[in-house]
């Protein structure tokens, strides 16, 4: 048995070896392959389409891509040539293609009622009483696609919009924008889950920096595990599965009701969730692996 790691193990390292290791553990041969030496030629006469450092790629039973929010349309191309040749891609090109847009997410998500914050599609640069009637101060600013806590930002008061404004045209990130509500029940805290094949690992709840509202362990905050409820299993589950996502780290925050979506994503980190849960996340995928390929 065989599997291919995508991965950018430069962002990734931390779970590329734990994967790696895990895999050789259990006789599952594991080649971790970085995105961007594949090539694709297609044709009708050729019999291996997918090739990597310019020779053909040895196919395997399953594609694992830890390619997240910032997959290039390249790679989503690679992703779907192995599907094309039959090739299972967990997480699959279509879903990974989901849930890197954050509107879209959130489109699919209400559809199917899954709660999340009031959020506003909109175009650079923002109209601010457009924003004050339908989401109000303080609000929460991100870019459409992205992950990490990047390109997040909260505009508190609404005299600092335009300084906010302005610092966001600075960096370039213009065009369309999301402008969400900020949820304060519990500020500077969030839950992350981890779904693995339709079933639910645990939570860690992520805890901000001082001065900074992202709980993102990347962005410098802490964690520690954090009791599931029905009400967390259920929300993360169903996010899951609307999503296709099998293997998933949903972002809950709280609310007044419980919780709601932040968001969804395809290649969750999980050094913090192994260092603060206590949870062997690296076994439990690849035991699902296993499972996929038998």
């Amino acid at each position: 048995m065989s599997v291919i790691l995508i991965s950018k193990q430069e962002r990734n390292e931390y779970e590329t070896n734990r994967l790696q290791e895990n895999f050789n553990a259990k006789g599952i041969d594991c080649r971790v392959m970085h995105p961007d030496n594949f090539d694709i030629a297609l044709s009708n006469e050729l019999h291996t389409s997918i090739k990597y450092k310019s020779f053909d790629v040895e196919l395997a039973k399953l594609v694992l891509c830890r390619l997240g929010a910032g997959i290039l349309p390249f790679q989503l191309a690679v992703l779907r040539q192995f599907e094309q040749l039959k090739i299972p891609c967990i997480n699959s090109s279509d879903s990974i293609n989901i849930v890197r847009d954050k509107l879209h997410t959130g489109q699919i998500l209400t559809a199917n009622n899954i709660p999340v914050p009031r959020t506003m599609l909109v175009r650079y640069p923002i109209d601010l009483g457009l924003v004050e009637h339908n989401i109000g101060f303080p609000c929460v600013i991100k870019v459409v696609t992205g992950s990490y806590g990047e390109g997040v930002y909260l505009c508190e008061r609404k005299r600092d919009y335009k300084k906010l404004m302005e610092f966001v045209d600075n960096l370039g990130t213009k065009k369309t924008m999301l402008v969400q509500q900020f949820m304060n029940t519990r500020i500077g805290e969030d839950l992350r889950v981890l779904v693995v094949g339709n079933k639910v690992l645990g939570a860690m709840k992520r805890t901000a920096p001082d001065g900074d509202f992202r709980a993102n362990i990347t962005s410098g905050g802490s964690g520690e595990s954090y009791p599931l409820d029905d009400n967390i299993e259920y929300i993360a589950l169903e996010t899951a599965k609307v999503l296709n996502l099998d293997i998933a780290g949903i972002d809950l925050l709280f609310s007044d009701n419980g919780y709601v979506v932040c968001e969804a994503n395809s290649n969750p980190g999980f050094s913090g969730f192994e260092k603060y849960c206590g949870i062997d996340v690296a076994d439990r995928i690849t035991e699902y692996i296993k499972y996929k390929i038998k």
